[in-house]
């Protein structure tokens, strides 16, 4: 189902860059024998380059990881652990309002990486996980960027001498 997708997408995609391929191209025709301009065109390569940079820059790759790929990503990644097998971690803060904000960081992060965690708070603990959902809830390549995202803005903030 989600193959389909990607290819109606595409499809979408390279009817919408055809069209304005020759919309400019009647423009283009239409004002050379007034103006005397050169007539440029758009080759398959280039339509096909725009589709992938659009692909690319919206549905990420995933590839699950095996137990040792995860086991190695762990060594990078300090506290984080495999529950319920999902990549996980509760952070610490000092109040509701500095979690508040670190959760608003980790929004952001991951909306650019368009992979999102499942995360859950109280007072001052919030408590992340991440899985890749389209892969059957494995552990992904996106998910430990992801978490390595969390990490870096945890420490980069200094949230990790604010806690407790």
């Amino acid at each position: 189902m989600k193959k389909k997708a990607i290819l109606i997408i595409n499809i979408l995609l390279l009817i919408m860059i055809t069209l304005i391929h020759v919309s400019t191209l009647k423009e283009t025709l239409g004002s050379q024998s007034e103006n005397n301009t050169s007539l440029v065109l758009i080759n398959g390569s280039d339509i096909k380059y725009a589709l992938a940079s659009v692909q690319n820059d919206t549905i990420p790759k995933y590839v699950e990881l095996s137990a040792s790929q995860i086991k190695e990503a762990l060594t990078e990644l300090p506290d984080w652990t495999i529950f319920n097998g999902k990549l996980h971690k509760t952070f610490t803060f000092k109040d509701f309002s500095t979690l508040f904000e670190f959760m608003y960081k980790v929004a952001d992060s991951s909306q650019k990486l368009n992979h999102h965690p499942n995360m859950t708070s109280t007072w001052n603990t919030l408590t992340i996980d991440y899985d890749t959902w389209s892969l059957g809830h494995v552990i992904s390549n996106l998910d430990v960027k992801a978490a390595g995202n969390v990490e870096r803005l945890y420490r980069e903030n200094s949230y990790n001498n604010s806690s407790k």
